[in-house]
């Protein structure tokens, strides 16, 4: 797979092979009046034919190619200012050459990268000096002068250009994020849930409307402790959670009671999550309120407990007449298990010793009444009879429809429960 590289890159890999081939034909115009050998003719075409390929090859391949490529500029800036020198400063031809290096290092770095140019390109300029002495012949060749003058136009508007497409997108992207910034604040301010945001020591930033319908305002100011609103035993744990979630950058999950502004104490599920800020680091947390599912499931477990610990036998069976549920009554009367009933059709378990027509009957009276009692012979698991009283109620919802059976019986050997007819 290739390497990836920075976009930079490769628009400084066209900008300069654009650039040094129309220095080439400039540079050679001046050479042409001068006395060069073949050597500096080599010199010149591999400098600014060959070399823009050879620095695009090194900046592809870096590991960091946008470091590679701040690196290729300051050596233009090194060759470019040799290259001045040895041509004795034709103004026409190093002015614009001088310029361009400055502008590029600009771009990339601010004032630090134009200033980092012209120390270079000063540098190379005189180490040719010191290798080959001092010689200065501003005069440039009318043909490269205009050569090099819509050269540096062209590269100017080019430059320009590239701002005006970094400007555009810039402004795109600030809109969009504007956008977004709105679309998370409308979800923000409108959610039910509590969403809030903290500083690592755990004191407000933000908090959304949601809050404030819970607490007075004086609890959510800026720079307050947001634990303190927390009930005494949970702020323990929750700044544990908090501590983790910065450490870590892993969401946490917890819980907490907090006692609202009308005394009341609400329960609540939290996810901290750490999000990387400019300004340190920040915690996000989003709360949702269980207050209503924490009491129905204590209410369920009050009455699973009631269920499960009733002296009389039950069973719940569901319309189609598969075993839903059974207490521990029912095992002990019956001899069978839970895990051996529930699940199967509750007429698995009777036994023939009440004609079919007794049990359409019953299921008849359900129907009609919605009730029905009596007493049958039954067997239980090691096969001994006994004589049962059942009790059965039909559960219905909302449109009337039938969605289970609630079943209590009792051994009447047992019980001083007396024998009751099959209701009618």
């Amino acid at each position: 797979m290739a390497r990836q590289y920075h976009r930079f890159v490769r628009i400084f890999y066209q900008i300069r092979t654009v650039t040094f081939a129309g220095l080439f034909a400039a540079i050679a115009i001046q050479m042409r009046a001068g006395a060069y050998g073949g050597l500096a003719w080599s010199l010149l075409a591999l400098q600014f034919l060959v070399y823009p390929h050879l620095l695009f090859w090194r900046a592809r391949s870096a590991a960091n190619s946008l470091k590679a490529e701040h690196a290729n500029l300051l050596l233009d800036c090194l060759l470019l200012g040799v290259w001045v020198a040895a041509l004795e400063f034709p103004a026409w031809i190093g002015f614009p050459i001088f310029l361009g290096a400055a502008l590029n290092n600009g771009i990339n770095r601010g004032w630090r990268g134009a200033l980092g140019a012209l120390l270079v390109f000063a540098l190379g300029a005189l180490a040719w000096v010191l290798v080959a002495g001092f010689r200065f012949s501003p005069h440039t060749e009318t043909a490269a002068t205009v050569l090099c003058l819509l050269g540096l136009f062209i590269y100017v508007i080019g430059l320009g250009n590239i701002a005006y497409a970094q400007s555009r997108k810039l402004r795109a992207t600030r809109e969009t994020l504007r956008q977004r910034e709105e679309h998370y604040r409308i979800i923000t301010e409108n959610a039910e849930d509590l969403i809030a945001m903290l500083d690592a020591g755990g004191c407000w930033l933000y908090a959304n409307p949601a809050y404030r319908r819970l607490l007075p305002g004086a609890a959510l100011e800026t720079g307050a402790d947001a634990l303190a609103t927390m009930h005494a035993e949970d702020r323990d744990a929750a700044r544990a959670a908090l501590d983790t979630a910065v450490r870590t950058a892993q969401p946490q999950t917890f819980h907490y009671r907090m006692s609202a502004a009308d005394g009341a104490v609400h329960e609540f599920q939290a996810v901290a999550k750490n999000v990387v800020h400019a300004d340190g680091p920040r915690i996000v947390i989003v709360s949702t309120d269980i207050t209503g599912l924490r009491q129905r499931d204590r209410r369920l477990a009050v009455q699973a407990n009631v269920f499960e610990n009733m002296s009389e036998a039950m069973m719940i069976i569901d319309a189609d007449d598969t075993i839903i549920s059974v207490n521990r009554a029912y095992t002990a009367l019956t001899g069978y298990g839970e895990d051996e009933v529930c699940g199967r059709p509750e007429g698995a378990f009777r036994t023939a010793l009440q004609p079919p027509e007794f049990y359409a009957e019953i299921r008849a009276v359900l129907q009609r009444q919605g009730h029905w009692t009596g007493t049958s012979w039954c067997r239980r698991k090691d096969a001994s009879i006994y004589r049962e009283w059942r009790n059965i109620s039909a559960i219905r919802d909302a449109a009337g429809r039938t969605t289970h059976y609630l079943v209590f019986f009792a051994d009447l050997s047992h019980t001083a429960q007396p024998e009751r007819a099959p209701g009618r």
